[in-house]
């Protein structure tokens, strides 16, 4: 697991790369594909990184200025999470079937925003001494969607 993240993703079920990049008001693919290692890394900020798996579609944003303010417009399952290893803040808002079901956000392994009913897998995460971390995020994003960090999978590049 690479350690040190700094970015945020949206996970939307049921539709493409194409239609989850296009609700976010971004519109022009580059023709580029890009492995997982920059797609979800700062190493380019300055594109939306879009893949399909499994259902989902994760949209990774390494500058958290386009998926943080995510909303559904239509009945969506999705999943919003953001990695700040820079300041140990991390944090992840649940929609399902639209409506705004789980936020949660933490600081210095100290909760800020706790908001709708935890996660059962959030009691099952054993947390290292200095509080939830990427790992933690990691195993809310598996237990929601089914995925896990694919070093294999190629995203389609949208500049923005």
């Amino acid at each position: 697991m690479i350690m040190g993240w700094n970015t945020s993703v949206l996970f939307r079920q049921d539709v493409t790369a194409d239609e989850a990049v296009d609700d976010l008001a971004i519109t022009d693919f580059s023709g580029e594909l890009v492995g997982a290692d920059q797609a979800t890394s700062a190493l380019k900020p300055d594109a939306l990184y879009a893949a399909e798996s499994d259902g989902w579609v994760q949209v990774w944003n390494p500058m958290m200025d386009v998926v943080m303010g995510w909303e559904p417009t239509d009945p969506a399952d999705a999943l919003v999470v953001f990695f700040s290893s820079v300041s140990s803040t991390y944090g992840f808002t649940l929609f399902t079937n639209g409506e705004r079901t789980r936020h949660y956000v933490y600081a210095d392994g100290v909760a800020v925003e706790d908001e709708g009913t935890p996660l059962p897998v959030e009691a099952d995460i054993a947390l290292p001494s200095w509080g939830p971390d990427e790992d933690f995020l990691w195993s809310i994003i598996t237990a929601v969607t089914g995925l896990r960090y694919d070093e294999k999978l190629q995203y389609r590049v949208y500049p923005v």
